[in-house]
């Protein structure tokens, strides 16, 4: 029986295409990153600018768009300025206390049953002397994230005013009717409810983590419930990310104990606001598995960096979105979220 040849070639085609286009991707992810996060930006405050611009000149609600956009960056690089100085305090005054914690807590373990001295090799192979080094990589990434700052408020404002002619050339080109057209223009309301919300919910996650760290007496709490409330915005794994700096101090000044109490109230925190507070807050607005979202921290990380993280779940239903808008690839979207008809 003879193969056809198209059949085999075409997939072979998109699979290669594919992988050229990721692959400039990842070598230009410095330039891109930001960008993707500029676009997304652009889509949460479009439906703001739509109606300012029906009720003043378009200049003026571009003005304030802008104006309220760097509201958003200022105050964002704030927090990780405080967070950095912070974290930097950390290193200088906890870093002894630590190390003597972990020889503690070796001995400890030194005395214990056989079955339980065990763990004292897994302990023995934490560097005590890293934990700087991790907390200086800590600080190398807040910072390169201020310094990707400047670079997307010039995309924001390139986007901001040429967004209005692609979605023009989109409903010249596949009509107002069709799906990706529709979806396209429901994407930025549905995104801009979703981070509202996500706000809402990352306040309540923030407000919990500050009311720990006053309990448990571990300083700067107000500046941890504002770094959690801001990478909050990566759900699951951003509190915990936000919470690495206030958890060796509890482990400093109160050792193991503390600091199982401080992890224990975490994640009892971060699972009320994602498996309770967050569907409720949220409702019906759009969703996809859990599992996909981890992937899609897994991808996106991989393929823009440190951004790729932000962007990972608003990216992820953007792809849905599109794959919806077709027929051939209707079913897999629908299989991973609850995208209406």
């Amino acid at each position: 029986m003879e193969i056809k040849t198209t059949s085999v070639m075409k997939p072979l085609g998109i699979l290669a295409a594919t992988a050229i286009v990721f692959a400039a991707i990842k070598s230009t992810s410095f330039i891109v990153g930001p960008l993707v996060l500029a676009i997304l930006f652009v889509a949460v405050l479009r439906p703001l600018y739509i109606r300012m611009t029906r009720k003043m000149p378009v200049g003026l609600a571009f003005l304030f768009t802008v104006l309220l956009f760097i509201v958003i960056i200022v105050f964002v690089g704030w927090v990780f300025g405080l967070a950095i100085s912070s974290t930097i305090s950390i290193a200088q005054e906890y870093a002894p206390e630590i190390t003597t914690n972990f020889e503690n807590l070796s001995n400890y373990l030194d005395d214990m049953p056989a079955s339980i001295s065990g763990l004292n090799g897994m302990l023995q192979s934490v560097d005590t002397t890293k934990i700087s080094t991790f907390l200086s990589g800590f600080i190398s990434a807040l910072s390169a994230f201020l310094g990707n700052l400047v670079l997307i408020f010039f995309m924001f404002l390139f986007v901001l005013a040429g967004g209005p002619v692609v979605l023009k050339n989109m409903r010249e080109k596949f009509g107002e009717e069709h799906l990706l057209t529709r979806r396209t223009l429901a994407f930025s309301d549905n995104l801009t409810r979703y981070f509202v919300l996500r706000t809402l919910v990352n306040a309540i996650t923030g407000t919990g983590i500050a009311i720990v760290c006053l309990f448990l007496g571990i300083p700067d709490a107000w500046i941890w419930g504002l770094l959690t409330f801001v990478l909050s915005y990566i759900p699951y794994i951003g509190m915990f990310i936000a919470c690495v700096p206030p958890g060796l101090i509890a482990f400093a000044t109160g050792g193991l104990a503390e600091l199982a109490v401080f992890i224990l109230l975490c994640v009892i925190i971060n699972g009320l606001a994602e498996q309770v507070v967050s569907p409720i807050i949220t409702g019906r607005g759009l969703s996809i598995s859990p599992f996909l979202i981890f992937v899609s921290f897994i991808f996106w990380g991989w393929l823009l960096g440190s951004i790729g993280y932000i962007v990972a779940v608003p990216m992820t239903l953007l792809v849905l979105l599109f794959m919806a808008s077709f027929e051939e690839t209707d079913g897999i979207a629908k299989l991973f979220s609850n995208l209406p008809d």
